[in-house]
């Protein structure tokens, strides 16, 4: 190519790009202009500013232009419904890490869900419903580097393998005892008796302490007192299992090294 067209197409390239940089809009710089940018855009039914303003780290693109169109319809059913837009601090109990089945423990799949950018604080929307009372709603913000956003919960998997101690149990026989695992070079620890969930499972590289000890030998009518438990490395893998535990004496399961 003759180098003087070269240099031309490079010269419209980069004019080309200084321009979409320049007409790009740069991102809200503190938490009260994010919000009065949100609250700007629902009230033009802008959807595609309103989704600008959420940080998708750690999304696809098809998950971005998917809820782009759940905004927009979202706006277009609101009516002017959407009355005010209001800063507010995080929860003192806000939990920026949770699972699909609660705070305190991974569930079956090892994953875990947080927020994509750490949680400063919310912004308050609240609006009138067709019965005209007010409803309300929290969106998350944070920043990024010298911008604002409105934080995004995406998942992310736990390293290690489902573990789990199974307490076989018929009703009125009473038990006390805990578990402990190892996930990633930390030691957690399950308590479990006949008022807990006997089914609480966690993930991680391995179950390392089990204790169990019958508190009571009452029979129930009709059903023959048994106690037992079986201590899983992984979903099918049965390392331990304790057979029935007839007496008070503490049944204890510990890996061996």
């Amino acid at each position: 190519m003759n180098c003087r067209l070269l240099v031309g197409t490079l010269s419209c390239v980069i004019v080309a790009c200084n321009i979409t940089s320049l007409l790009a809009k740069a991102p809200p710089a503190s938490a009260e202009q994010l919000r009065s940018e949100l609250e700007s855009a629902y009230k033009n039914k802008d959807a595609n500013s309103f989704v600008s303003l959420i940080c998708w780290d750690g999304e696809d693109s098809d998950t971005k232009t998917m809820a782009s169109g759940m905004t927009d319809e979202e706006m277009t059913k609101s009516g002017t419904n959407i009355f005010k837009f209001t800063l507010s601090p995080a929860p003192t109990n806000f939990q920026a890490t949770v699972t699909s089945f609660g705070a305190d423990w991974e569930g079956d799949n090892g994953m875990r869900y947080k927020y994509n950018i750490p949680v400063i604080g919310m912004i308050h929307v609240g609006s009138l419903g067709k019965d005209s009372k007010e409803k309300q709603e929290d969106l998350p913000y944070g920043k990024k580097g010298d911008a604002f956003y409105i934080a995004q919960i995406v998942g992310y998997q736990i390293p290690g393998k489902y573990l789990k101690v199974d307490v076989l149990n018929v009703r009125g026989v009473t038990y006390t005892g805990y578990w402990t695992y190892v996930q990633s070079g930390k030691e957690i620890t399950i308590p479990i008796n006949d008022h807990t969930n006997e089914s609480k499972s966690g993930w991680g590289d391995y179950v390392k302490y089990c204790y169990v000890q019958r508190t009571t030998t009452n029979q129930v009518l009709g059903f023959y007192p048994n106690l037992e438990y079986r201590v899983r490395d992984g979903i099918e893998n049965v390392v331990f299992d304790s057979g029935d535990i007839t007496n008070e004496v503490p049944v204890i399961y510990e890996r061996k090294q």
